[in-house]
């Protein structure tokens, strides 16, 4: 089979990472195929949520911007500060509708659905893509395709769009941790109300075995009837998946391919949160294109700092072992007059002082053992 069309790059994947590299190159004088393997881009809906601690170009398709939040466990709770950065969260379809709108206007970039990537050969200084069909050549590979992995933890949730007919929930202090009575298991509700009528309901767990119990409509309406009095609602779309939680996962890069997104190192192995670090490393690739277009430039084996990485490896281990006590040392974590460094710290922008006051504020004889 011949060479289908020459480009300067492949981008394999139309997911937020292949998405928002996309977008930096947009109208840029580099010649850029999307090759996705799903026929349809808006096929899945998801909810990217975080903290506003870096600049993108993407924070006006926020759904909403909170300044609280709330920790719950045992009828106890904690109001978490946000004033100084807000959370808020961005619908995956609004964005990619955003992106895809500009690159209708440009050039240089297309897009190849139903186009599943089985094979990539390096030769004569060139990449050879081969999907099922067709056959692409290119100077660079941007690869956000999972990878054959043996993951250590899991984020699993299956969350539920809830729109009520009564005014019940309090829209200005989303639920960032609802610690329920699941013994022996890190498992959570996550609320984001944007209206006192309407709200995301997420069950969530932290587990290295695949978890069924809780996640799915049964136990959101239950959720709803126990807590809010709420039976008569009606359930608009839901939203399910699972997120690699795993300090060893690397975004390697060599002279033709680079890997990109969650499968890459980008996602917090902690905390789960992918969205900002995403638009780091896509950032710093882009500013770094002419040198990966001459295969003059290798990236950092880790997203993450080493001392980041071993904190969370701490953490993920006591979740496994002790999720009882997880519990109580991240409700402590919180238990504190401010929540500045507490921020930093899940957002991937502490400093050493920051770190200090994390090690402070934890309960510390597990987590030196």
């Amino acid at each position: 089979m011949s060479i289908l069309k020459k480009y300067d790059f492949i981008i394999i994947g139309s997911g937020c990472a292949g998405l928002s590299l996309a977008y930096r190159m947009i109208k840029k004088e580099y010649k850029v195929c999307i090759l996705e393997s799903q026929k349809n881009l808006l096929e899945k809906n998801k909810l990217w949520s975080f903290w506003d601690t870096y600049k993108n170009p993407f924070s006006h398709l926020s759904e909403k911007k909170w300044d609280k939040m709330i920790v719950k466990k045992n009828n106890k709770y904690i109001e978490i500060d946000c004033e100084n950065y807000k959370y808020q969260s961005i619908d995956s379809h609004k964005f990619t509708n955003f992106i895809l709108e500009k690159i209708r206007t440009c050039n240089n970039i297309e897009i190849q659905c139903n186009s599943e990537v089985v094979d990539l050969k390096y030769h004569s200084n060139k990449v050879l893509v081969y999907t099922k069909d067709n056959n692409y050549e290119c100077n660079h590979v941007f690869d956000s395709r999972p990878i054959k992995r043996n993951i250590k933890m899991w984020q699993q949730f299956f969350g539920a769009y809830i729109r009520s007919d009564e005014d019940v929930f309090d829209e200005n202090k989303p639920i960032f941790m609802d610690f329920l009575d699941t013994k022996n298991k890190f498992h959570f509700m996550y609320v984001l109300p944007f209206s006192s009528k309407y709200a995301l309901f997420e069950s969530t767990y932290f587990s290295s075995e695949i978890e069924k119990k809780y996640l799915d409509e049964k136990y959101i309406k239950d959720f709803l009837k126990e807590n809010y009095n709420l039976s008569n609602i009606k359930i608009e779309k839901t939203e399910a998946g699972r997120i690699p939680m795993d300090t060893l996962i690397s975004g390697s890069c060599n002279s033709y391919i680079t890997k990109i997104g969650s499968y890459s190192g980008a996602t917090r192995a902690s905390t789960g949160y992918t969205f900002i670090n995403i638009q780091k490393q896509t950032d710093k690739i882009f500013s770094s294109i002419d040198e990966i277009y001459k295969g003059k430039y290798k990236g950092k084996k880790y997203f993450h700092s080493f001392v980041l990485r071993k904190m969370d490896e701490i953490f993920l281990r006591l979740i496994e072992d002790n999720p009882e006590y997880m519990k109580n040392a991240l409700y402590s974590l919180f238990n504190k007059k401010s929540h500045k460094s507490q921020i930093k710290f899940l957002s991937d922008i502490p400093n050493i002082l920051d770190i200090i006051k994390i090690i402070i504020y934890l309960p510390k004889t597990k987590f030196l053992q």
